[in-house]
């Protein structure tokens, strides 16, 4: 399939053309780095590519991230040139946003990945008019991340790095998995204080940039805020949902319930699990399953048949599989568009965004033989957690 991966990842299908930017609030290790994805004012046909971003901000996070899918750094890398380079994200970079209300969406990435890594989710639901506020984690379990020390390193583009530490199985592996979660969930909490700041006008972006913060005051609707990650993305969320009253409803993403196995989990509030076909062992679907049955109402589990880990990540349309390599699998446009609807229909039923979820519906009853709600059998090769 690698010869078909288009140039760009697949384009939105909102009524608004979605809007990207950075923001690094402070200077030395302490900052938060993190993306945000939002409605702008132009509507979607006013799209304009030559305004999109390339979907990595140097070759240092493709070098790490290669390193992170397989040992064959280089061959991927070669991939990714005999492509051509690396697709657009069809967002337009620091435009202006639309000024309407915007309920507010945090999104956690999973081990090894990034703040863009999920960018296919993201625009989806931008152009639905979500703000999407993607984190770049600092606890060694992003592929790669940097701060600068002071003014004069980011004039200069001297970054401090924080390297990825790649997952290892010793005897204490709940245990460092589980206090690498609570920093984690500490950084959630920072960014949607940030994000309250940013409601009232008072950030400051130290990153090069002319893009005016003011713009997006009074623009949050921060009583109405989801958290969403993928992986140890998705035990993110769900401790910090457990520890932040500020957080209404929780998208988890092919959680990775092993950090939090010993954590009691209880929580009275929506939730949406989707999980991919192949993930999943019977211990991690246990935690998950208890946490639904603990408070049922508003519980909702959807498993996409055909699909891997990947799924959820830009990376099948970027690169292809790599997982599960004999597996006969969806389209990757198929299932991120499975994916966004079951997200898009949550969301229109538990956040005040006045937008009918009768597409999404239409969409997943034509699609209705390709996921199904609850888990599935537990596949034959299940993964070393």
């Amino acid at each position: 399939m690698w010869w078909k991966i288009p140039k760009n990842l697949p384009l939105s299908l909102g009524p608004h053309a979605a809007g990207v930017l950075d923001i690094m609030n402070d200077f030395t290790s302490s900052s938060t780095f993190f993306r945000i994805y939002y409605p702008s004012s132009f509507n979607k046909t006013e799209n304009d590519p030559s305004k999109w971003i390339k979907w990595s901000p140097n070759e240092k996070y493709i070098e790490s991230l290669a390193g992170v899918v397989t040992n064959w750094t280089t061959a991927v890398k070669w991939v990714i040139w005999l492509l051509g380079g690396e697709p657009m994200v069809p967002a337009m970079w620091e435009v202006p946003p639309s000024s309407k209300k915007m309920p507010v969406i945090l999104f956690s990435h999973g081990f090894g990945a990034t703040r863009f890594i999920s960018s296919t989710v993201a625009v989806e639901l931008a152009s639905h008019g979500y703000f999407v506020a993607s984190i770049e984690h600092k606890d060694t379990s992003a592929n790669m991340t940097y701060y600068y020390e002071d003014e004069a390193a980011r004039d200069n583009d001297t970054p401090t790095y924080i390297e990825h530490i790649k997952m290892t199985f010793p005897p204490n592996h709940y245990e460092i998995r589980n206090e690498q979660l609570h920093k984690r969930v500490d950084e959630m909490k920072k960014i949607l204080d940030i994000l309250e700041d940013l409601n009232r006008g008072e950030v400051t972006n130290v990153l090069p940039s002319t893009f005016d913060l003011q713009l997006f005051k009074g623009l949050l609707d921060l009583n109405s805020v989801c958290i969403s990650g993928h992986s140890f993305g998705g035990a993110t969320s769900l401790l910090t949902m457990q520890t932040d009253d500020r957080i209404s409803c929780g998208v988890i993403l092919d959680g990775w319930m092993f950090p939090l196995k010993d954590e009691c989990i209880e929580i009275d509030k929506p939730l949406l699990f989707i999980n991919t076909r192949t993930f999943h062992t019977e211990p991690n679907l246990k935690v998950m399953q208890n946490i639904i049955n603990l408070f049922p109402k508003d519980k909702e589990l959807y498993t996409i048949k055909n699909t891997t880990h990947e799924t959820q990540t830009d990376m099948p349309h970027i690169i292809g599989y790599w997982q599960n390599l004999t597996m006969p699998k969806l389209k990757p446009e198929v299932g991120t568009k499975i994916n966004n609807n079951l997200i898009l229909k949550f969301l229109s039923q538990h956040l005040k965004l006045p937008l009918s979820d009768e597409e999404c519906r239409a969409y997943l009853e034509q699609e209705k033989d390709k996921y199904v709600e609850g888990g599935l059998p537990y596949p034959e090769q299940k993964p070393k957690l």
